[in-house]
């Protein structure tokens, strides 16, 4: 079946055929047809076994000498340096996002690096031009911060993985990936646990329906659920309030009339992404009812428009703290030595 990966692997191994060369180098050399010390082909002799031309076989070489799998004599003979053994030292990093705010080079490096000296390059990149930039990403030194990547990206990181390269995952947890995170659990336990004192137990959620495309929305349900039963909330079918929430005014309008005009209407109210917390508050006043004073009101994320009002907590992710994370990946060796690391930062609940 034709799938999204082999796409991109179809697509990886037609631009970067040196890399399918290593690949197959290094395969003889692992299974042991090529042995520490053993000559390999001439490179005239690689071009006709491998079907490719001269210039891919130079690259490739070239590429293994760098990683310290192939070494040569005085002579010119290109031999087994090592089994696998490949230099881990970062020489230049890229950050890869599908969006930037207006920045250059220095200021992500003022932002995510500030004590990485200037010999090591930063390179921002979007998520869509990945395949293009392949050949700057697979070279031995390079390493990959990832910020907030979608799951359409997983199958180009499994490839970099297979590669070598490393990689920091921010505010995403995929897979086994390292990563630097919300502590999601931790955050809306600590969030609910104010809720259910000021509100009561009876409580409210309203939420985007869980979706492969908002994978962080799936982690706030589990974490939300699990919290709410450990601390005792009670939550009813009625006050469950899952959408899909594409057109927001219409779905906000129903969803207010059955929370805000109902006789016994729960105190306590739990919204799981921001776009929808102005819009049910906005909802509320049509029908008196104030936060702080008719309910309470937990959310993701920080809502400047509602930053004055009482009775709303707002669970802050500490973005700034992930970025500096990467600092910590990169110059404690984690990215040089491929050490796990798995950084999970709490929010900040901000009250009035």
């Amino acid at each position: 079946m034709f799938t999204l990966y082999s796409f991109i692997c179809k697509r990886t191994f037609h631009m970067n055929k040196s890399l399918m060369l290593q690949n197959m180098i290094l395969a003889e050399i692992r299974v042991g047809r090529l042995k520490v010390g053993d000559p390999i082909l001439s490179r005239n002799q690689l071009c006709k076994k491998y079907n490719c031309s001269r210039n891919t076989v130079e690259r490739a070489v070239q590429a293994l000498k760098e990683r310290g799998c192939l070494a040569s004599n005085q002579g010119g003979r290109t031999y087994v340096n090592s089994t696998g053994g490949e230099s881990h030292k970062i020489r230049e990093l890229f950050i890869i996002s599908c969006s930037f705010p207006d920045m250059n080079d220095r200021s992500l490096r003022e932002i995510f690096f500030p004590e990485v000296g200037p010999d090591t390059p930063v390179h921002r990149l979007r998520e869509h031009e990945v395949l293009k930039q392949l050949d700057a990403l697979c070279t031995p030194g390079s390493a990959a911060i990832w910020v907030t990547p979608g799951i359409e990206s997983i199958p180009m990181m499994d490839h970099l993985e297979r590669r070598g390269i490393p990689q920091l995952l921010i505010n995403r947890n995929y897979k086994n990936f390292n990563c630097a995170c919300t502590d999601t659990k931790n955050s809306v336990r600590e969030g609910l646990s104010w809720l259910l004192i000021e509100a009561g137990r009876d409580i409210a959620l309203v939420s985007p329906n869980a979706s492969l495309g908002s994978p962080f929305i799936s982690e706030r349900l589990i974490a939300f659920y699990e919290s709410a039963a450990e601390l005792g909330a009670r939550l009813r079918s009625d006050t469950i309030f899952m959408r899909e929430f594409q057109d927001i005014p219409t779905e906000m309008s129903e969803v207010g009339n059955r929370l805000f005009a109902a006789k016994h209407p729960p105190r306590g109210i739990v919204v799981l992404h921001s776009a929808l917390t102005l819009p049910l508050v906005t909802c509320a006043r049509l029908y008196g009812m104030l936060p702080g004073k008719d309910f309470f009101l937990l959310t993701y994320d920080v809502i400047p428009e509602l930053a004055t009002y009482p009775g709303i907590a707002m669970m802050h992710q500490q973005l700034e703290k992930m970025f500096r994370e990467s600092q910590r990946w990169l110059l404690d060796g984690y990215a040089e030595h491929r050490r796990p690391f798995h950084s999970a930062i709490k929010t900040e609940l901000q009250l009035v």
